[in-house]
């Protein structure tokens, strides 16, 4: 295995990630060159120790699950969204999608993005992760795990300034001066709406899943996605699943089974 670590500028911010590729041509499992899978995280739930944020987080992360999809056979790449981890600048929403553009840019100027793409994306990156993928049909195929329907019921206006106040917890907003307009703000979380858009997706391959026992956004939210979008999408429900489904074997490994199923 071979780790590439990567640096993308957006908007005059550095973002970091990092692609795990096969050693050698025979090191992939397979043998035949597939979409790069692309992981998308969510919004970290607490702030990490200085050696979680390099790990991605105290129990591997996402470049444990980027090392196990690699050994299944696909090329990955996961990096952290502006704000976050080794990331430059604060949290915001309409941001990441600017993230996750750019770094589609980035590897469709290289060989291992000559293929198309695989997202697969985790609660708030899941929703990012739609709202790029329906507008980019380099995307050949999009996995929603935990992912919104929504942010209207989950960010109220009313508790917006409190999530503001968590976020700094967190430390994914550091400037005390940001946002400068809260209403701005949220006005562009709300435009990053997977209810708006999920229905673009078709005919390319679309899985949801979520878990049933999700404690942060509720199961509910898988269940109207699907119903927009009906027989072109699977659906996938972990019983008695928490929010964090990379932390679920059952979720991780049915999830690589339908990828490996697209090959």
């Amino acid at each position: 295995m071979q780790v590439e670590e990567i640096q993308i500028m957006v908007d005059g911010l550095r973002l970091k990630g990092w692609a795990y590729g096969p050693q050698t041509a025979d090191d992939h499992a397979g043998g035949k060159e597939k979409p790069l899978l692309i992981l998308c995280h969510g919004v970290p739930r607490s702030k990490p120790s200085p050696e979680e944020e390099k790990q991605g987080e105290g129990d591997g992360g996402y470049a444990a699950l980027a090392a196990h999809c690699l050994r299944e056979g696909f090329p990955c790449f996961h990096f952290n969204f502006r704000g976050t981890g080794e990331s430059e600048g604060e949290f915001d929403v309409y941001g990441w999608t600017k993230d996750l553009a750019a770094v589609l840019d980035y590897w469709g100027k290289r060989k291992e993005g000559q293929n198309g793409f695989y997202l697969w994306g985790f609660s708030m990156g899941g929703a990012v992760s739609c709202y790029v993928a329906a507008q980019d049909q380099r995307v050949k195929a999009l996995v929603l795990a935990a992912s919104p329907a929504e942010y209207k019921t989950v960010i109220t206006p009313w508790d917006a300034a409190g999530r503001i106040e968590d976020f700094r917890e967190i430390g994914i907003i550091k400037d005390p001066n940001f946002p400068p307009d809260l209403d701005e703000w949220l006005k562009n979380l709300y435009s990053v709406n997977p209810l708006q858009y999920v229905s673009n997706i078709a005919p390319r391959p679309l899985l949801i899943v979520h878990g049933t026992a999700d404690e942060v956004i509720p199961v509910m939210h898988a269940e109207k996605l699907y119903e927009l979008v009906g027989d072109s999408a699977e659906l996938l429900l972990i019983t008695g699943a928490a929010h964090q489904l990379r932390r679920e074997p059952e979720a991780v490994e049915q999830c690589l089974e339908w990828l490996k199923k697209l090959a």
